[in-house]
């Protein structure tokens, strides 16, 4: 091509007016044809980003038609910079269409009526929420003037405007949730699900600022928005003068207290380190930028991100993009929250008041997946099968999200700051345009799953021959039983410490098992294996530690144990019944602890089988640790239903205390699957400290029990179908809007800019 180049026909735009696109603006040494920057933009979508490999391919391309370019890596670095501001306009000429095709305000719609239900259950929902938190019709705008909300800094000098209706960028974001008026869902507490998780693997290290990179519709929180959150959060915490010794209560009447207690609270603190935010999950000594954490709809739809710069996973990071989303929804909209620690993160809202003001408009659940860590009182309150509103919402569409995800890793790790944004945001206009085309397969395929499953339970309730009426007190019962604060905790002392001298007695058994099995497979090991020989001898030698630790443990526990602790191990040396009764307790507590690490052990396994990335040593060490922890906890299993056979051979014989209940067996193809329901995670009244002549039915009762899991079932999956139909609704309305906003940028004389 031959170019005459003068000041009014600089060279970069003759390139462009015949369909190349120049490295540099002024004069340019190399430029790519159009049709090849949009195919490697195509491809990075699918596959990781890998600008050197393109260069690479192009060169060795072009030597074998001896075309020989004069230097190596020349051809990269202009490929790679041509990429980035092509791309960089092709976003921008995006964003423009899409603001001039939004011309006129949105169309006044009618409330949305929700069609009739699919059947004649569907009129009322039988359950009631576990924690009634308060709803107001018209929740608060701004922060109402408090003690608390007077001593935190304001985000921003400026009030936000009051909507009627979603803000148009959650419109663009989810159609389904946000593309109509506010759905009428009956007794639900939330008029939109969102899930919230953070990640880090998404890391960056340390190196020196890149040149600044901006994408004109970014999904990413400022920096300064997050940095005033968390002075907002330090501040509120910080203790507050006057106070005493008093415990530090939230402030407003709509504010209400949790419903268990701190105790069980911390259990489940402990059981994530996602909850410890002190717990360092990258280090900063390599990594600039540690992570991210993500807002998504329940359709997997991302409407904010924020970029993670603390080891830790900070709360300040969940109520910023909270913060972000409120000021972008009406005073009247609720919101379903699900996050894999949402109890926490409930209890720092009460105990601190921070985002008071939006409390009452907030309805928590944990995430599906990451039920089964938390404690049973808490799956009571939080599970979102459990409570009413949140229908077959998970909260794991962050989990898919991080695996879409996966493949920028290794680029992103060592790019420069702007550059890794924007390729994530890049990434995730991608996903966004593939979410857009599917979400009435989405739809279609949720009413499916979801009248299957509701067949179940329909067939569930009929089989139970317990009226839904009855279940609705039974399962009242049963959260107010589970879930009260233990009057009793001087009383159970000794039963405490006694079953954790049992557990350490147990543990010191199994390291001795361990210890004459390595020794064993030792003494097999021929001489030519010295290398195997050494880490049999290094795996004893930290087995003799950490026996001889137990062994000091247990002395210093049995020595603390007061009279009634030694009063009890002397009945159970001498009650048979008694010691084959607190066994089975210990065994218990041990199989509970073992299947929740057996679940986390399987979850790489499983995401290894999902994405293919994990390295084969890695591979086989995971799926060979998860082959011994299935072994161990079936064994245990076998000596918890031999110690329930045992006891039954007592009873039957009149060697048991009178009125007492043998434990139930536990099935170990049941076990593993993890459900809520199952009889591992419940109370067994076989079990408990004293006998009782009449069990609840809830407890006692298979019928019943297995009724109140069928109705749960069903009225989730009600809630489930006046959600699809409120979101069907909403989509045409949306579609509504679009073609009017069309037909309005069509009908511009800016539109002759792009035609």
């Amino acid at each position: 091509i031959t170019l005459l180049v003068c000041e009014c026909q600089p060279t970069s735009l003759q390139l462009v007016l015949r369909g190349y696109f120049p490295c540099a603006p002024v004069r340019p040494s190399m430029a790519f044809h159009f049709d090849l920057l949009d195919f490697i933009s195509i491809h990075a979508h699918n596959a990781a980003p890998n600008t050197a490999a393109w260069a690479e391919t192009l060169e060795a391309f072009w030597k074998v038609r001896s075309y020989i370019l004069p230097s190596d890596d020349s051809l990269r670095r202009r490929l790679g910079t041509a990429l980035q501001w092509h791309q960089v306009l092709v976003h921008r000429v995006r964003t423009l269409v899409s603001e001039v095709s939004k011309t006129l305000p949105p169309t006044s719609l009618p409330p949305a009526s929700t069609p009739p239900p699919a059947n004649d259950d569907a009129a009322s929902v039988s359950t009631q929420t576990v924690v009634p938190l308060p709803t107001n019709s018209q929740p608060l705008a701004v922060a109402p003037s408090s003690p608390t909300s007077s001593l935190l800094p304001p985000l921003t000098n400026a009030q936000p405007p009051v909507l009627d209706r979603p803000s148009e960028y959650l419109r663009g974001c989810c159609p389904l949730c946000f593309g109509g008026v506010r759905p009428n869902l009956g007794d639900s507490e939330a008029d939109v699900h969102a899930c919230l998780d953070a990640t880090f693997g998404q890391k960056r290290r340390t190196s020196t600022l890149d040149p600044e990179l901006h994408h004109p519709s970014s999904r990413f929180l400022s920096a300064e928005a997050v940095r005033e959150m968390e002075k907002r959060v330090e501040q509120a915490r910080k203790p507050k003068p006057g106070n005493g010794k008093g415990k530090a209560k939230a402030t407003g009447n709509d504010v209400v207290d949790l419903a268990i207690s701190s105790a069980i609270l911390d259990e489940c603190e402990r059981s994530f380190l996602a909850a410890q935010e002190k717990v360092a999950k990258a280090s900063k000594s390599f990594y600039s930028d540690t992570g991210l954490m993500a807002l998504l709809c329940r359709h997997d739809r991302v409407l904010w991100l924020v970029n993670v710069t603390t080891p830790g996973e900070r709360q300040h990071y969940a109520f910023a993009l909270l913060l972000e989303l409120f000021r972008h929804l009406p005073p009247t909209w609720t919101v379903g929250l699900l996050y894999d620690i949402a109890c926490q993160l409930h209890r720092s809202m009460i105990k601190h008041g921070i985002l008071s003001e939006f409390l009452p408009r907030l309805s928590f659940a944990v995430s599906v997946f990451h039920a089964y860590g938390h404690q049973w009182p808490c799956q009571l309150v939080y599970h979102p099968r459990k409570r009413i509103g949140f229908g077959l919402t998970n909260g794991e569409g962050c989990e898919r999200f991080w695996s879409a995800l996966q493949a920028l890793i290794p680029s992103l790790r060592v790019s420069g700051f702007h550059r890794r944004l924007f390729v994530i945001d890049c990434r995730l206009d991608h996903l966004d345009t593939k979410s857009l085309m599917r979400l009435a397969l989405w739809i279609a395929r949720q009413y499916k799953a979801c009248r299957k499953r509701l067949s179940v339970a329909n067939a569930g309730l009929h089989n139970s021959g317990v009226p839904v009426s009855e279940l609705l007190l039974e399962w009242k019962a049963q959260v107010a039983t589970q879930t009260q604060k233990s009057p009793r905790q001087s009383k159970n002392l000794a039963d405490k410490a006694v079953a954790e001298v049992m557990l350490e007695r147990d543990l010191l058994d199994e390291i001795t098992v361990n210890i004459k099995a390595l020794e064993d497979q030792r003494a097999q090991v021929h001489e030519a294996g010295e290398d195997a020989r050494q880490q049999l001898d290094i795996q004893i030698e930290k087995l003799y530690i950490s026996s001889a630790q137990t062994k000091a443990r247990l002395k210093i526990m049995e020595k603390a144990l007061g009279v009634a602790g030694k009063k009890q191990l002397s009945d159970l040396k001498g009650n048979p019944y008694l010691r084959a009764r607190m066994n089975a307790h210990v065994l218990r507590t041990r199989i509970r602890a073992k299947v929740v690490e057996f679940k986390f052990e399987r979850t790489k396994l499983e995401r290894v089988y999902r994405h293919h990335l994990m390295q084969e040593k890695q591979h086989t060490q995971t799926k060979n640790s998860i082959h011994r922890r299935h072994n161990g906890i079936s064994a245990l299993i076998s000596k918890f239903n031999k110690l329930v056979d045992q006891m039954d051979s007592l009873r039957r014989g009149h060697k048991a205390p009178i009125n007492t209940v043998s434990p139930q067996k536990l099935d170990v193809r049941k076990i593993f699957r993890l459900d809520v329901d199952d009889e591992l995670w419940q109370e067994d009244p076989g079990l408990g400290d004293e006998a009782c002549d009449e069990l609840p039915r809830w407890l006692g009762n298979e019928k019943v029990r297995n009724g109140i899991v069928s109705m749960l079932e069903r009225d989730r999956c009600l809630e489930e179908i006046r959600r699809l139909d409120t979101e069907c609704l909403a989509m045409q309305s949306w579609l509504v809007d679009e073609l009017q906003n069309l037909e309005a940028a069509f009908s511009s004389p800016q539109s002759e800019l792009f035609t």
